[in-house]
């Protein structure tokens, strides 16, 4: 299918028709003597499309045997210095970013002196052909609009203005995700400053009109400065189209088109289309207004909008425009008869509704309940009048108390600066149930307004109450991020509140667990063999465990519905991380039917809570972006430079970064939608590579010791288990069988592989035998109550081994050193964790949650040399074999509570 769209008539340089290009833009190559050759590892197969712009070949990677599409730059453009920029602009704009709408680009590369840009291939058709075709329902329509305005979204949050939405730079996939395609134009914008002005980067000459009349914003058309709400009413006119058919500034000239932009209204939409709804009308109307001050300023108030109506119109309770105009127009008596119609249907729906179906969140109104930017985990009080909730605003973690409609939050547990958190309170209002690292960790319990702090178990995490309260239900070990278990395997515990007795719920793990409000039964979610995180349930009094979801989605958060029939939970099944639900039988916990999507307007939601009465829900919408960062370090100040550099700016997740031993390349992984894949990159952020991309989820990538692989864990045969891959992305090869691995390295000199184990101490490999023929050496065991060591990196001379004590009561044990000559271990530090060596086999540096350290391993000296913000966090750090370059992956957290009320 066509990865680009023309219209029939030329009306800039980027808009030229095939037959056009095919004799102006190749210039010297035909598109015949390119089908059948190789570029690098690409295999062009045929020509998709070509414009001003560019050609776009559908291809063969034969590495990873997949289908791409590869936009090569034309030829003539290569003498052509500010045409060669935009081509590579384009590349650069759209690799910042990590949407599901937003089309995803492998690789900026050359080969044969051709300049191409390597990206996934859409099998679909554009939003063009689709007009074209027959009309567009109202509901598809919004669903498509609100694709791209999310796309947009993402985009404006990185200073990207995309500058030609079109329907022909919208692509329809056979699934119904929207991509949008060609940041060609996207104009890179400074960060607005104090000021409110937003300054470009790069600037087009001036009155320069950039994009596709049709499509552009006054503004634009003038040829003045545009910020991203050109891209809105761009927006707005593709809306328009398609739910009338037609164009809404057309002309006979292009004159005539850009003074319609400028100057005229189009007709209403009700004259063209009688069953486009008043609000969806009124949406387009203020999208395409033509000062851009009475505009939505953004696409997110758009995108909400949208949604809001999606929401009302799934249940047909809309009002076409006619209708409206029909009441007006007529007598009472047929309002009345209207009225009575209206009455009558909804008392036949009301009828014939199963009464079993659980409430959608689609007829909810959303609301913000914090600001903070740093709020998580609420918790309504019984009468549904508050919400605790925990933020990290006063420097810590604390408990904080709001009111339902105020504003003014309390704190809770502001007399400790040690961490409270996961607070809950009892269903009979009168206690608050909380995680707290004070007098040495554990579940304490105080009064609802904060009073008569105490602890009542000297360990837990996730405290969930009995319907009764007079037990609570917790799990033995923590976890911060889903997708990535530290410490594993966790139990269930009940713990009688008036006695102080205890009892192991399960032998299987088990982590945040949720209290049915029947009392039967207990909801949770663990790690299976395969590594997949998913839902069971459990008598309250121990049995077999059973299981709600079995699918590689990661499903995680279950919160019983207050009627006991439905279990709500996280998951990333449906693209990015939302609520489903699911009907369940409390007394056997057998869910009852499929899970079904259960969609807050949020691109990661969690912790998710009801009301008693049902009525209201309280949820975290979060914001995480993590990037790649490099600092200049001097080993023998055992000091920073003031000014990191990110090396990377996009929305991607990124995790484990790792540097290769001769310095040019960082490897990381990085989560998108449901799987997780292993990049590579050059430090100074060029050539980012794409190594893997598939569903299996590919983690923790380690170099080999002349850089020219990588071995990472993988569950892509089913379980985890340790791959081997080269740099170029050939040669996946799977290293371990039946071990179960987690993070794997080779020694400096590449003879020998360490392989870590999920609850065991490491095996050390030989790297040159096949699996079959090897017989490890595994690390000494030390009897320390179920702890263990996880190894992070090897001493450039060889003789020592670093990593984290792993104990099942807490995330961060600290740093061991194992002596492989003496064969004796050293611990460090009493918390911390990721241990990497400088080039001197004697320092190393660790981070203990906000705090980067340095440790002198001979003297038992520990030296601070960097911090974070508290809201941040480290997912990774790893130093050059000449100890001055620090790379670190920089997580910035923003969460905030949003209520919804039925």
């Amino acid at each position: 299918m066509s990865l680009l769209e023309f219209d029939g008539k030329a009306y800039d340089f980027i808009e030229q028709p095939p037959e056009d290009v095919a004799a102006d833009v190749v210039s010297g190559r035909s598109h015949e003597e390119l089908i059948g050759k190789k570029l690098n590892h690409y295999r062009i197969l045929s020509l998709l499309g070509a414009g001003g712009m560019g050609e776009v070949y559908l291809a063969e990677d034969t590495k990873l045997g997949r289908k791409i599409a590869i936009k090569l730059m034309p030829a003539r453009f290569a003498e052509n210095a500010e045409r060669r920029q935009r081509f590579e602009r384009e590349a650069k704009a759209v690799s910042a970013l990590n949407h599901p709408n937003i089309i995803t680009i492998y690789g900026i590369e050359q080969a044969e002196n051709i300049d191409f840009i390597a990206t996934e291939f859409i099998d679909g058709r554009t939003l063009h052909e689709r007009i074209k075709e027959k009309p567009v329902s109202s509901q598809e329509a919004i669903d498509v609009a609100i694709q791209v305005a999310g796309a947009l979204e993402s985009a404006h949050s990185l200073g990207i203005i995309h500058r030609d939405i079109k329907p022909a730079n919208i692509m329809l996939r056979q699934d119904g995700y929207v991509k949008v395609l060609d940041f060609g134009l996207a104009k890179l914008m400074m960060v607005k400053g104090d000021s409110g002005d937003s300054r470009t980067r790069e600037q087009t000459a001036q009155h320069q009109i950039m994009g596709t009349i049709f499509y552009m914003s006054p503004e634009q058309a003038l040829g003045e400065k545009v910020d991203t709400r050109t891209d809105i009413f761009s927006l707005g006119v593709v809306l328009y189209e398609m739910l009338s058919g037609v164009q809404p500034f057309k002309g006979a000239s292009d004159a005539a088109v850009y003074n319609a932009t400028i100057n005229k209204t189009p007709p209403p939409l009700s004259e063209l289309n009688v069953e486009v709804p008043l609000e969806l009308s009124q949406i387009v109307e203020k999208a395409i207004e033509k000062d851009s001050a009475n505009r939505y300023q953004t696409a997110a108030q758009m995108r909400l909008d949208l949604t809001q109506l999606k929401h009302d119109t799934s249940f047909a309770n809309y009002v076409p425009v006619s209708v409206v105009k029909a009441v007006r127009s007529r007598s009472l008596v047929t309002i009345v008869a209207l009225l009575f119609l209206g009455a009558a249907v909804a008392v036949y729906f009301a009828a014939f509704r199963p009464a079993s179906k659980p409430p959608s969140a689609q007829n909810l109104n959303f609301t913000q309940f914090t600001t903070s930017g740093t709020a998580i985990a609420p918790s309504f009080s019984p009468d549904g009048k508050t919400v605790l909730f925990t933020s990290i605003e006063s420097g810590n973690w604390d408990v904080y108390f709001q009111r339902v409609g105020g504003s003014n939050p309390i704190n809770l547990t502001k007399e400790t600066a040690e961490d409270d958190t996961q607070a809950v309170f009892s269903p009979n209002g009168e206690m608050i149930a909380f995680r707290s690292e004070r007098q040495g960790g554990g579940i304490f319990l105080m009064g609802a307004t904060g009073e008569n702090v105490r602890r009542v178990s000297d360990s837990g995490y996730y405290p969930s109450f009995s319907p009764d309260s007079r037990e609570i239900v917790y799990c033995s070990a923590p976890f911060d991020d889903p997708t990535n278990r530290r410490v594993y395997p966790s139990s269930l515990w009940v713990l009688n509140i008036a006695s102080g007795e205890r009892r192991e719920l399960t032998k299987v793990d088990a982590v945040q667990p949720n209290w049915s409000p029947g009392g039967d039964r207990i909801a949770f979610w663990g790690l299976d063999a395969g590594g997949s995180r998913n839902i069971a349930t459990i008598s309250a009094t121990g049995d077999e465990p059973v299981a709600v979801t079995d699918d590689p989605a990661l499903d995680w958060n279950p919160v019983w519905s207050r009627d006991g029939r439905s279990l709500y939970f996280a998951s990333n099944r449906g693209g990015s991380m939302n609520f489903w639900q699911v009907a369940i039988d409390e007394k056997t916990g057998k869910a009852a039917g499929n899970p079904e999507p259960f969609t807050v307007p949020s691109a990661f939601g969690q912790d998710l809570s009801f009301s008693q009465d049902g009525k209201n829900l309280a949820y975290a919408q979060k914001v995480s972006p993590a990037n790649l960062i490099s600092v200049d370090f001097d080993p023998q100040t055992e000091t920073v430079a003031p000014n990191p550099t990110a090396i990377t700016q996009g929305t991607r997740f990124i995790r484990d970064p790792f540097v290769s031993p001769d310095g040019e390349w960082i490897a990381f992984d990085a989560v998108k939608d449901k799987q997780a894949d292993i990049f590579v990159i050059r430090r100074d952020g060029t050539n980012l590579r794409q190594l893997t991309d598939d569903i299996s989820r590919d983690r923790a990538p380690r170099w080999s010791a002349d850089s020219r692989k990588l071995i990472f864990y993988s569950d892509r045969s089913g379980v985890m288990e340790d791959w081997s891959i080269n740099i170029d992305g050939s040669g996946l090869t799977q290293v371990s069988f039946g071990e179960g691995g987690a993070v794997a390295f080779w020694s400096p000199e590449g003879k020998r592989i360490l392989q870590n184990k999920i609850g065991a101490y490491p095996s050390i490999l030989d790297a040159e035998k096949p699996f079959n023929d090897q017989t490890p050496s595994r690390l000494p065991i030390k009897s320390d109550e179920g702890n263990w060591m996880m190894a992070y990196d090897w001493t450039p001379n060889g003789e020592k081994i670093a990593g984290t004590r792993v104990s099942p009561r807490t995330e961060y044990s600290g740093v061991a050193v194992y002596d492989l000559s003496t064969q004796q271990y050293r611990e460090l530090t009493a918390t911390g964790a990721w241990p990497v060596w400088l080039g001197d086999s004697r320092r190393l540096l660790f981070y203990d949650k906000t705090k980067i350290f340095l440790l002198d391993t001979a003297t038992g000296r520990t030296k601070e040399i960097m911090s974070i913000q508290p809201s941040e966090s480290f997912l990774g750090i790893t130093v050059s074999r000449d100890s001055r370059s620090i790379y670190y992956v920089l997580e910035k957290k923003e969460s905030n509570i949003w209520l919804g009320s039925f």
